[in-house]
């Protein structure tokens, strides 16, 4: 990539890791002073490598004791489904929304208080965002967390 170097690529995977951890911490581990770790983050901003900072949460503390991955498949290429993909990430339940390949070129990864409100979800989804354009979907739900946004999860934090 333009602009970044081995060092900006360590400073990346520590704060992939911890996006808590201090300048100073940093400094230490990269041997650098706090002032070039300082000017490299917010290169690094700057440049869009790194998009946000973000707290991985229990989703049990929320009352979420359902996440599911959900698959959808859609009839055609609709111009309107960007708009319509950001809209649905502005639910505060869902946590991610790829576009990828094969047969369901959709997926969404959201919380759910209980089954009711997945299948609400799911209604939402058919009725007001995507209409006749979702040929079907395919929800697959998660039993367990082993790692989570490239940070190992242990195994006393994990939902039982």
């Amino acid at each position: 990539m333009v602009d970044v170097d081995e060092i900006d690529k360590k400073i990346l995977m520590e704060l992939r890791k911890n996006g808590r951890i201090t300048f100073t911490d940093l400094s230490k581990k990269l041997g650098l002073s706090v002032a070039s770790i300082k000017n490299r983050v917010d290169k690094l901003e700057r440049l869009g490598a790194i998009k946000g900072y973000s707290a991985l949460v229990e989703p049990a503390f929320l009352e979420e004791y359902l996440q599911a991955l959900i698959e959808l498949e859609l009839l055609s290429d609709d111009p309107r489904a960007e708009r319509i993909l950001q809209e649905i990430g502005k639910l505060e339940n869902v946590l991610g929304i790829y576009k990828k390949t094969g047969e369901f070129q959709i997926m969404i990864r959201a919380n759910f208080r209980n089954m009711d409100e997945l299948k609400s979800f799911l209604s939402l989804l058919s009725q007001r965002y995507l209409r006749k354009n979702l040929r079907r979907w395919r929800v697959t739900i998660i039993l367990d967390v082993i790692k989570d946004n490239g940070v190992q999860i242990s195994k006393g934090s994990q939902r039982r």
